[in-house]
């Protein structure tokens, strides 16, 4: 109850309080549930009422990831496996964002080749697109120019120039083998077979290797306990219904007297 009450109060913070009935409700409306996912962590839940199980419920990742599939609960461990990649199916939202030229010392992640070729040296506007990848999971992508627009296609680089990068990311996977893990080395190859395009046709999915499925679930009961009505008395029969049972009551009382009294008049013989 607390954990909700302070996500609430920050919640409500954000709407007008004419909205709060639907994104932001009272405590009273959550159903708790626990569940099992299937790298065997325990969570529980909470549901806007008790018909729908949570494993039938579409659940958010972290930030603005998007919902996930139905059952699927973002739980995230220790380890930092990279993502899988995945095709993209399908485009959604676009923003833009505004950054500063790049530094000219590469970073940890970069060698002086990749970076002398990723690196902007001036400020620069970006056009990002929302994707939803073969996974159902959504990330985003950057586009290559402001204009893209997915209809467009992805742009190739020229046939020398991609020959070209092939020799140099050779060369900084020789020198340095650890620059990249084997599934991001793959994907680059493949990305170079086809022509270095951009946008890439598929994308690391951030979310695939922390996205769990429910494989079980118990029911707790509501966030906030409800009392339950007392069941009303059953009503007392109708007279009628009275009558016909005593009716029936002396018809047999009568039938065993005169049973009784027969067995007395056999005794007496």
């Amino acid at each position: 109850m607390r954990e909700y009450e302070e996500f609430n109060f920050e919640r409500r913070r954000g709407i007008p309080p004419v909205l709060w009935p639907f994104f932001a409700p009272d405590p009273d409306r959550y159903y708790r549930w626990r569940v099992q996912l299937d790298c065997a962590c325990i969570k529980e839940l909470l549901t806007p009422g008790d018909c729908i199980p949570p494993s039938e419920r579409q659940w958010r990742g972290v930030g603005d990831g998007g919902a996930l599939p139905p059952g699927q609960v973002y739980c995230r461990h220790g380890d930092s496996a990279d993502g899988p990649y995945r095709d993209i199916v399908e485009w959604g939202d676009r923003q833009e964002g505004s950054f500063p030229a790049g530094p000219v010392e590469p970073p940890e992640w970069a060698g002086a080749e990749v970076w002398a070729v990723i690196r902007h040296d001036e400020v620069h506007t970006s056009a990002f697109w929302k994707v939803t990848l073969a996974c159902g999971h959504v990330e985003e992508v950057v586009a290559p120019a402001l204009d893209w627009k997915p209809d467009d296609g992805p742009r190739l680089a020229e046939a020398t120039r991609v020959k070209q990068m092939i020799e140099e990311f050779e060369q900084v996977w020789d020198s340095d083998p650890m620059l990249q893990s084997e599934n991001q080395r793959e994907h680059t190859r493949r990305m170079l077979a086809a022509g270095w395009p951009r946008p890439r046709p598929e994308r690391s999915c951030h979310t695939c290797p922390h996205a769990r499925a429910i494989v079980a679930y118990q029911c707790v009961g509501w966030l906030i306990p409800r009392n339950e009505a007392p069941k009303p008395e059953n009503p007392p029969p109708a007279r009628a219904v009275l009558e016909r049972r005593l009716r029936r009551v002396e018809a047999e009382a009568e039938r065993l007297r005169v049973q009784l009294a027969g067995h007395e008049a056999r005794r007496d013989a």
